[in-house]
């Protein structure tokens, strides 16, 4: 039976965000070209981009997924580098340059601050953004005027970082006055209560609050600050119940950013709550299949394991009723290589393939009992039971 015990979390409070066609039906050569987001998928299917650069993939995964509207949107993106290198910054003080920049899109696009206002799109046609849109903003932005930046993801939070000035130098997005916020560190650490529940922040105690995010949270590139785009696209399609989609968009964003730290319990609650219903639905193949990759990826989840435990042996049962013996074979080999089962379950094991041998020995299926023998032999080569079974297959 699967365990009830939700892995109940916290969502951040910036994941919200406006929804996007990500993944479209499969096209012709010919169509290629208008695809960019099908594209974009898998271009960073190994965890690199190659074929876009930063800002066509921020606009990509913001909803600019046509190429007419993702043109336009990086015509706005350049027109925007324009006019701030007629700016003519002084060389020499980058500081004061990257400041500059700052308070000018806070005083033309980043103009109201906006949980839900998550994409670039907010910005260009809201003037609206959260911690995601104006940390992706400004870094792009600095970035293609030369100076090098990455962002700090925190459970609730993210912001700049300027590796290359001087010694954390660090730009909170959110707010007019956040440029160099290091420079007054217990009003920040109080600004920063906003992101958390009243309850929590009393318990981790008030002027903690910042060395509490920076312990819990890592330096990320670019690339991997716009994987948090799609982990937002994620948590809107868990709210409309589509947990194909959410899953999906999970595993896009598991290819630009592999260890959001923001999103560690949103993944948690997903892999739950799908797995959960498709057990429900007696689904079980599939269920398991959530719950092996719910333990690859969590393998300290105890839940996760005996869930996937469960899924496992109900996925056996339905399908040797079904006589399906190819799903047997493959979700086994699975198990195995997520080493979960204890002696109980592997004496479990043994009966059911003890059942299919002697399916296979009265239909006569050769290529069958092979595979069998295979698995067989993994759970323990020195079985009589199995020595029988090869010795009566070898003599068909």
């Amino acid at each position: 039976m699967i365990s009830n015990t939700k892995i109940s979390f916290p969502v951040p409070k910036y994941l919200i965000f406006l929804g996007l066609i990500l993944f479209l039906p499969a096209v012709s050569v010919a169509q290629e070209k208008i695809d960019p987001a099908e594209k974009l998928a898998a271009d960073i299917s190994d965890f690199n981009l190659d074929d876009f650069s930063l800002i066509e993939a921020a606009f990509i995964l913001s909803g600019a997924s046509q190429p007419d509207s993702l043109q336009r949107y990086l015509n706005w993106y350049n027109k925007l580098l324009t006019t701030l290198k007629n700016f003519h910054f002084d060389p020499f003080d980058q500081e004061a340059s990257a400041a500059k920049v700052f308070n000018y899109l806070h005083g033309t696009w980043l103009k109201k601050y906006k949980e839900e206002a998550t994409t670039l799109l907010n910005v260009v046609n809201e003037k609206r953004f959260n911690c995601v849109a104006g940390t992706i903003l400004f870094n792009l932005v600095c970035k293609d005027l030369g100076w090098q930046t990455e962002a700090f993801e925190t459970p609730t939070h993210t912001y700049t970082i300027f590796p290359t000035f001087r010694k954390q130098l660090m730009v909170e997005n959110t707010s007019t006055i956040g440029f160099d916020i290091m420079k007054n560190l217990h009003q920040y650490s109080r600004y920063l209560l906003q992101f958390y529940p009243e309850k929590q922040a009393f318990n981790i105690g008030l002027d903690k609050i910042y060395s509490y995010e920076n312990s819990k949270g890592r330096r990320i590139n670019n690339t991997e600050l716009l994987g948090l785009l799609a982990y937002n696209r994620a948590y809107f399609a868990l709210q409309d119940k589509n947990y194909r989609k959410a899953y999906d968009f999970v595993l896009l964003a598991q290819n630009f950013n592999r260890d959001s730290r923001s999103n560690i319990r949103f993944e948690k609650n997903l892999y739950f709550e799908w797995g959960k219903k498709l057990f429900s639905e007696t689904r079980y193949p599939e269920a398991f299949e959530i719950f092996a990759d719910a333990v690859y990826r969590y393998p300290d989840e105890e839940n996760f394991a005996q869930n996937c435990k469960a899924a496992f042996f109900n996925t056996l049962i339905q399908a040797r009723q079904k006589k399906d013996w190819p799903t047997c074979l493959r979700v086994t080999k699975e198990i195995f290589e997520l080493n979960l089962l204890n002696n109980s379950d592997r004496t479990r094991l043994r009966k059911m393939l003890l059942n299919w041998a002697n399916h296979f020995y009265m239909t006569g299926e050769q290529r069958q009992s092979r595979e069998l023998i295979e698995i067989w032999q993994q759970l323990d080569p020195g079985d009589a039971k199995l020595q029988e079974f090869k010795q009566a297959v070898r003599k068909r």
